[in-house]
C-alpha cells in the first residue's frame, strides 16, 4: 500500500509532537527512542526514516514543536502597539496562570527545556535561540525596536516565573510568584 506524499510529513510532526512531550516531562536523557516511537504508535527501525538521530529530533522540538503560547502572540491583530501590547498582556496572564504551572508536558519549551538546550549541541541550541529571538520579536511588535531590553526582560520573566512556580511546594507562594511576574511584565509592555 502506497502513501499520500503528505503522509511522511505527518508522521515526522507525530513524532516531534510526541517527543517534545515526553522531553518536557522526563527530560532529553529520560528518554529513549524506542519510548519517542512508541508514543507515536511505530517502530524504533522507522525512527531514521525520519530523523538521523535523537539530537536532530531534539533541535526539532526545540525549534518549536508544539506552543500554543508563542503562536497566540503571532496571532495578535492589534491595530497599534497599545493593542498589540494589551493583547500580548493577556497571552502572559494565561502564561503565568497557575494552572499552567503544572502543565509541563503541554507547555512551553523555553520553560521546560532550558536545562537540556544548555547541555544540548549546537544545532539544538542554535534552535532554542532562535525560539527565544522569536518570542523576543513578539513582545518587540508592541514596544518598538529600540525596546529589545525591555522585550528581554518580559521574556525572563515569564519563563523564570514559571520555572521557579513549577518547582515550589507552596502553591501560596507560587501564586504570589506568578503574580508579582505579570505585574512587572505588565509594567514593561506599559513603558513601550
Amino acid at each position: 500500500m502506497r502513501y499520500p506524499p503528505e503522509h511522511k510529513q505527518r508522521t515526522r510532526q507525530k513524532i516531534i509532537r510526541k517527543a517534545g512531550r515526553l522531553f518536557k516531562r522526563k527530560g532529553y536523557s529520560g528518554v529513549g527512542i524506542d519510548t519517542i516511537m512508541e508514543a507515536a504508535g511505530l517502530t524504533r527501525g522507522g525512527f531514521y526514516g525520519y530523523f538521523r538521530s535523537k539530537g536532530e529530533l531534539f533541535a526539532q522540538v526545540l525549534a518549536g514543536g508544539e506552543n500554543d503560547f508563542i503562536d497566540k502572540l503571532r496571532k495578535r491583530p492589534g491595530p497599534d502597539a497599545q493593542a498589540l501590547n494589551e493583547q500580548a498582556l493577556e497571552v502572559v496572564s494565561g502564561y503565568l496562570a497557575y494552572e499552567n504551572r503544572d502543565a509541563v508536558g503541554r507547555g512551553c519549551n523555553l520553560a521546560s527545556l532550558s536545562i537540556d538546550a544548555a547541555r544540548a549541541d549546537r544545532g539544538s541550541r542554535r534552535a532554542y535561540t532562535a525560539h527565544v529571538a522569536e518570542w523576543v520579536g513578539e513582545f518587540q511588535r508592541g514596544l518598538g525596536p529600540a525596546s529589545e531590553e525591555q522585550a528581554l526582560r518580559a521574556l525572563a520573566l515569564c519563563v523564570g516565573g514559571v520555572v521557579v512556580g513549577r518547582a515550589l511546594d507552596d502553591p501560596k507562594l507560587a501564586r504570589a510568584l506568578l503574580e508579582a511576574c505579570r505585574g512587572q511584565v505588565a509594567e514593561e509592555l506599559e513603558a513601550g
